[in-house]
C-alpha cells in the first residue's frame, strides 16, 4: 500500500467527515445567497440585475482559477491550499456580512469566491489521494450526499435567516463552520504527500486560462438575455477564443505546464469529463427552468415550487452514499449508465407536459431524475479520479469541478436560448408582438417543451460518454 494512503480507520471517518462537511457547506452558501437576493436589492436600493451579479461574478472566479489552485495543491501540498482556501472563505463571509454598501459586498464577494476556488478542488483529491482504493467511491457517494442535502437546505435556511434576521445572517451562518473545519483540517488532514513531478507553476498559463473561462462563462451567461449580436457577448467570445488558443500553445510550449494534456490522452478521463459536462447541463438546466414553469403555467406559489423542486436532491442525497460503495464493487461505468438512462426516461415524460399535467406526475418525473443523478454523480466522479495519476489529483478534480460549473452555466443558457428562439418563432408565426406573449401560453408551453426535449439530447450525449468511459482495469 502506497505509504500516503490513511489505515487508521478513524482517521479515515474523521477525513470523510471534514470533506463532506465543506461540501454541505459550499451548496448551503450558494443556495442561500440566491434566495437573498430580492433582500439585498431591498436593503441596498439597487435593481435586481444588478444584484444578480453577486453569484455570476463568484461562479466567474472560482470556475477560472480551479485548475490553477488544484495544480498548487499537488506543488506545495493539499494541506496547505485547502487550509487557505478556508481561511480566505471565512474572512470573506465576515467582510460580507459587514458591508455597508453593494460595492463593497461586491468586492468581498469576489474576494470570498477565490476562497473556495482554492480548497474546493483539494475537497476531492483529499478522498481520492488519503482513502484506500476499497472505501472511494463510499467516501465520494458521503460527498454528493452533503452536495445534495446543501442544494436541499440551502433556500430554507435562507428563508429562515432572513425571516427571523435579516440577508447578513446567510454569511454569518458560514463563520463557525470555517473555524471548526479549520480545527479538524489541522487535525486530520495530513501532510504527507508525494512531491510533484515538476513544482515549477505556470503563471502564463494560468492567467490564459483564467481570461479564457471568464469569457466564456460571461457569454453563456448573457447570450439569452442579450443576444449573440450584443457587443459584451461579442467581445467575451472573442476574450474566451482567444484565451483558450494562446493558453494551448502556452501548454504544449511550456516544461511545466498547469493542465497536462497528457491526461486527456486517456480517453476514459476525458469521455468522464464529458458526461460529466453533458450531465450537469442536462440537470441544472432543468432545475432552473421548471420552476418558471410551475409558477407561470401551474400556478404554483413560490413555495410550493420549492417543495417539489427538493425532490431530485433528495433523491440523490439518498442514493449516492449506496450508488459510491456500489461503484467500489461493480464498477462506475453500468452506474453511470443506468444514471443517464432514467433521466433520459425522466426527460421524454416531461417532454409531454401541460397545464393540465398532475402533481404525482411531476413529483414522478422528479423522482426519476433524482435517481438517474443519484446513479451517475459519485460514480462518475469516481471513474474521472481513478483514470488520474496519483501526482495529479489535484489537476484531475480541478478538471472535474470546471466540466461541473461550466455544465451548470451551459445548461441553463442553452436551455432559455432553446426556449427563447421556440417562442420567438411562434410569435413571428402568428404575427403576435412579443411583449404580448404572456396572453398566449400556447406559445409558452411550446417553449418550455422546446427546452425540455432539448434536455433529452444532452442526458443521451451523457449517456453515450458514460458508455464510452470504462473503469480503470
Amino acid at each position: 500500500m502506497d505509504e500516503h494512503v490513511i489505515t487508521d480507520k478513524r482517521k479515515q471517518i474523521m477525513l470523510i467527515a471534514l470533506v463532506s462537511l465543506v461540501s454541505f457547506m459550499i451548496t448551503l452558501d450558494y443556495t442561500s445567497l440566491n434566495i437573498s437576493l430580492p433582500s439585498i436589492a431591498q436593503y441596498f436600493g439597487v435593481k435586481v440585475g444588478l444584484v444578480a451579479w453577486l453569484p455570476t461574478i463568484y461562479l466567474l472566479i472560482i470556475t477560472s482559477s480551479l485548475l490553477g489552485f488544484g495544480k498548487l495543491g499537488d506543488n506545495i501540498g493539499y494541506k496547505k491550499v485547502f487550509m487557505l482556501g478556508v481561511g480566505i472563505f471565512g474572512t470573506g463571509a465576515v467582510l460580507c456580512a459587514i458591508s455597508p454598501n453593494f460595492t463593497s459586498l461586491f468586492i468581498s464577494r469576489a474576494f470570498q469566491s477565490i476562497g473556495q476556488a482554492m480548497y474546493s478542488p483539494i475537497c476531492i483529491a483529499l478522498l481520492t489521494y488519503y482513502l484506500p482504493a476499497g472505501i472511494k467511491g463510499r467516501a465520494l457517494g458521503i460527498y454528493a450526499t452533503m452536495q445534495g442535502m446543501g442544494l436541499a437546505a440551502g433556500p430554507a435556511v435562507g428563508g429562515l435567516m432572513i425571516s427571523m434576521f435579516n440577508w447578513r445572517a446567510n454569511f454569518m451562518m458560514a463563520i463557525p463552520l470555517c473555524i471548526l473545519i479549520l480545527f479538524f483540517s489541522w487535525k486530520y488532514i495530513p501532510s504527507r504527500q508525494s512531491a510533484a513531478t515538476d513544482k515549477r507553476f505556470d503563471y502564463t498559463g494560468a492567467v490564459l486560462l483564467f481570461l479564457g473561462l471568464a469569457g466564456f462563462i460571461y457569454a453563456i451567461n448573457s447570450v439569452a438575455r442579450a443576444g449573440l449580436t450584443d457587443p459584451m457577448v461579442l467581445f467575451s467570445i472573442a476574450v474566451a477564443g482567444l484565451g483558450f488558443a494562446l493558453f494551448v500553445l502556452q501548454e504544449k510550449k511550456v516544461a511545466y505546464p498547469l493542465l497536462d494534456f497528457k491526461l486527456f490522452s486517456n480517453l476514459n478521463f476525458t469521455f468522464a469529463s464529458l458526461a460529466a459536462l453533458f450531465g450537469l447541463a442536462m440537470y441544472i438546466g432543468m432545475v432552473f427552468l421548471l420552476p418558471f414553469f410551475l409558477q407561470m403555467m401551474l400556478h404554483f406559489k413560490v413555495a410550493q415550487a420549492g417543495l417539489i423542486m427538493m425532490t431530485p436532491s433528495l433523491m440523490m442525497m439518498i442514493l449516492a452514499p449506496f450508488t459510491g460503495s456500489l461503484s467500489d464493487l461493480i464498477g462506475s461505468r453500468r452506474l453511470c449508465m443506468g444514471g443517464m438512462a432514467l433521466a433520459t426516461l425522466a426527460f421524454v415524460m416531461i417532454s409531454f407536459i401541460s397545464p393540465q399535467t398532475s402533481i404525482i406526475f411531476l413529483i414522478l418525473v422528479l423522482i426519476c431524475l433524482g435517481v438517474g443523478m443519484g446513479c451517475f454523480m459519485a460514480p462518475n466522479n469516481r471513474l474521472i479520479m481513478q483514470n488520474a495519476p496519483a501526482d495529479k489529483q489535484g489537476v484531475a478534480s480541478g478538471v472535474y469541478k470546471i466540466a461541473l460549473n461550466a455544465g451548470s452555466s451551459i445548461g441553463i443558457a442553452l436551455y432559455m436560448l432553446v426556449m427563447s428562439y421556440v417562442v420567438i418563432f411562434d410569435v413571428s408565426r402568428m404575427h403576435i408582438l412579443l411583449n404580448e406573449v404572456r396572453q398566449h401560453p400556447d406559445i409558452m408551453l411550446a417553449g418550455f417543451r422546446g427546452a425540455f426535449m432539448f434536455g433529452i439530447l444532452m442526458a443521451v450525449c451523457a449517456f453515450i460518454f458514460s458508455y464510452l468511459a470504462k473503469d480503470k482495469a
